[in-house]
């Protein structure tokens, strides 16, 4: 046969949907199930063996013809979306469910449209499977569902192979489980096992990434077929290439008697996919290759797929039965569902006496008319009514806050219990601390091994006579200790915090780490702030020694949180705790010393930074970026500028570029070598002293 020649036109259109991210880990995740089941294996390819025997008999026998031409659906599968999600993007609409099952029904019954560019060899051999799919209308109960469950639940992060991310998986014999999520750990879009692995039967269902599912945002309707790619494994469909997870190593068959041999393809090369059987094309745009120009199923594929529905090996052979699809309301939808509903709090169920937080509703199966919330404990609830509530919680202990999601048919109650801290007492500023008169009672030490931790000195000071330091020449390996300073409010976002210190390291390879944390949930989670590496650490203090270390007045260093990102999300905060934590080295205790003085805590005299920003036209662009990026401002005046890119964590990460400029429209480029790795930085701009900030991808 000849090698196929395609317009320009066709080769643009099929090769857009390579993508980086592994199609399929279904071979992995079935080896894997397999190296831990030996048993199984052999009783799997005994039935392997038996679907490949019966494909062999009916194309012999010219059979595929007559099975696989009918357009009409004999074969009905129910199905259930469980969306695993913690609010983010993973939780789709229902819309872009609903597309996906249509794009499934189109694919199964040959009513694609894009079937009209199937290569010639192929055109006459596309299989119509005669298979539907369905939303269940009716749980495993009776009660009434929409088929589209939404789980608030961290397994939306998805382990490969672990049975309890499968935790709400409804009878297999019943419905097709889809489990929607946002990472799957195996690095695939989506994964499955064929039936007769042996798996249990809540592992029996498909797991695919929320981006891969319909064409309703993705954009492309290439990743959609990701789930026809799944369905097509779930009903016993192999890779075209045969039993090696990856395409292109190796020639490989299937088994299916009109898939011919072939490599397998990530990308649409048609006009040269006669790797094998050089003259005779290869099978590019079957669904059950990695191409993503995937057009259809061969007449034998959709024989194999109607086999695995006619066999009770997992159940399969109940699916499509008539009181099945009664029992799973496809033939008998119940109607007026009740809501599902689920409640979190935001940032997190932990908050500050006299604090707010945002209780978001999460509901699904059906749209309430109306919601009413309720708390317990003082709390204040300022809209009772709506989707979401925001809370004030007035009491320390515990406070449950009830959501009731409500219609005409009913309704459903969902809860979260809240944490509400004591504060204690609060300054605000100017405070500044410098121990000259010991520990203040409103600060507090937090010493968990009960051994060397915080204590005063008079043997080095910034200010005065006093400071607080650890004792790192006796301090055992790992040992953590906490210095927990006065609640602060941050309502004015003009306020900074300073502080100095002086650190020495016993050796170059003492890793001593030093922290600085803030909490503005009364502990219940901190953020660092500050986090340098040890040779930073010491750099312009102490340095190295062995001796212990008691500074001098020009090796304290002196900080600024105002500096570093992630004191914004403090920002108009009213209850901010602020931490410092000394953790001696883990490899081998006893280093050296650190020191700490000189907290000043005060409002700002400069103008915000969004004015600043406005003032000098602070840009910064392309952004998200793939390398360089361009700085570009304007001065009304010669200024003195500096500029700087640190990471999320504070550290510096582009070394600090001073300039001395006129006035009128300025750019500086940044990352001209393309040395800052994927990830999130802040570009710092200082003019005269006046300090700007923006944050910047590299994708």
């Amino acid at each position: 046969m000849r090698k196929l020649l395609l317009s320009a036109a066709i080769l643009v259109s099929v090769t857009s949907f390579a993508q980086e991210i592994n199609p399929c880990s279904s071979t992995e995740a079935m080896n894997e199930w397999f190296s831990q089941h030996p048993d199984l294996k052999q009783q799997f390819e005994q039935q392997q063996n038996a679907a490949e025997s019966l494909d062999k008999q009916l194309f012999k026998n010219g059979s595929y013809q007559n099975k696989s031409t009918s357009a009409v659906a004999i074969y009905t599968i129910p199905v259930v979306f469980h969306i695993m999600h913690t609010g983010g993007s993973e939780n789709i609409s229902d819309a872009q469910v609903i597309d996906a099952v249509n794009i499934l029904s189109r694919d199964f019954q040959k009513l694609n449209q894009d079937t009209a560019v199937v290569v010639t060899p192929f055109k006459n051999i596309i299989g119509n499977a005669q298979i539907e799919f369905r939303l269940a209308k009716r749980d495993p109960s009776g009660n009434c569902t929409n088929g589209i469950i939404r789980h608030y639940d961290t397994k939306t992060d998805w382990v490969s192979g672990n049975l309890l991310h499968y935790a709400y998986s409804w009878p297999r014999q019943n419905y097709l489980n889809i489990y929607v999520v946002k990472s799957i750990s195996s690095g695939a879009a989506g994964y499955t096992y064929l039936p007769g692995s042996g798996v249990p039967a809540a592992q029996d269902a498909i797991v695919i990434l929320s981006t891969y599912v319909g064409s309703i945002g993705t954009g492309n309707v290439g990743l959609s077929r990701a789930l026809t790619h799944e369905v097509g494994h779930w009903l016993n469909l192999p890779h075209v290439w045969g039993g090696t997870n990856q395409p292109g190593v190796a020639c490989g068959d299937e088994g299916v008697s009109d898939t011919p041999v072939t490599k397998g393809y990530t990308s649409c090369a048609l006009a040269n996919s006669d790797i094998c059987n050089p003259g005779t094309p290869e099978n590019l745009q079957n669904y059950m290759d990695y191409s993503y120009c995937c057009r259809m199923y061969t007449q034998g594929q959709a024989i194999r797929m109607q086999n695995a529905l006619n066999s009770s090996v997992a159940g399969r052979n109940n699916l499509s039965t008539p009181s099945n699809l009664s029992n799973t309301g496809i033939t008998n939808p119940a109607t007026n569902c009740i809501p599902m509903v689920y409640v979190a709090a935001t940032p997190a169920a932990t908050v500050c006496s006299g604090n707010t937080l945002t209780i978001i509703s999460y509901t699904s199966n059906t749209n309430p008319s109306t919601y009413s919330w309720t708390a317990n404990n003082g709390a204040t609830i300022a809209n009772a009514g709506a989707n979401n509530a925001v809370v004030t919680f007035n009491t320390p202990g515990q406070t449950t806050v009830v959501c009731e999601a409500i219609t005409a048919s009913g309704s459903n109650t969902a809860q979260v219990v809240v944490t509400v801290l004591n504060a204690g007492s609060i300054a605000t500023s100017p405070y500044s601390e410098s121990f000259e008169g010991g520990l203040p009672s409103t600060w507090q030490i937090t010493n968990p091994d009960a051994g060397v931790t915080w204590a005063l000195t008079n043997s080095s000071a910034k200010t005065g006579n006093n400071s607080y330091f650890i004792d790192g020449s006796t301090n055992p390996a790992g040992a953590i200790d906490y210095l927990q300073m006065i609640t602060v409010n941050l309502n004015d976002p003009n306020d900074t915090l300073t502080f100095e210190y002086a650190y020495a390291r016993q050796s170059a390879t003492h890793n001593d780490v030093f922290k600085v944390e803030a909490s503005k949930d009364c502990g219940g989670n901190w953020t660092t702030i500050y986090n340098p590496s040890t040779s930073q650490l010491a750099s312009g203090s102490g340095g190295t020694t062995s001796s212990p270390f008691v500074p001098t007045l020009s090796q304290w260093k002196h900080i600024k949180l105002n500096d570093y990102p992630s004191w914004s999300i403090f920002s108009g905060a009213p209850t901010v705790w602020v931490r410092f934590s000394f953790q001696e080295n883990t490899a081998a205790g006893n280093g050296n010393n650190f020191y700490l003085d000189d907290i000043n805590f005060s409002g700002s005299s400069s103008i915000g930074m969004n004015e600043l920003t406005k003032n000098f036209q602070f840009v910064l662009y392309p952004n998200p970026a793939k390398g360089e990026a361009t700085v570009k401002f304007k001065l009304n005046d010669p200024a003195n500028v500096k500029i700087d890119v640190i990471d999320v964590l504070g550290r510096n990460v582009v070394p600090a570029s001073e300039y001395n400029f006129t006035g009128g429209e300025q750019s500086v480029n940044i990352n001209k070598n393309n040395t800052l790795a994927k990830g999130i930085y802040f570009v710092n701009l200082s003019v005269n002293g006046a300090k700007m900030s923006k944050k910047l991808v590299i994708e």
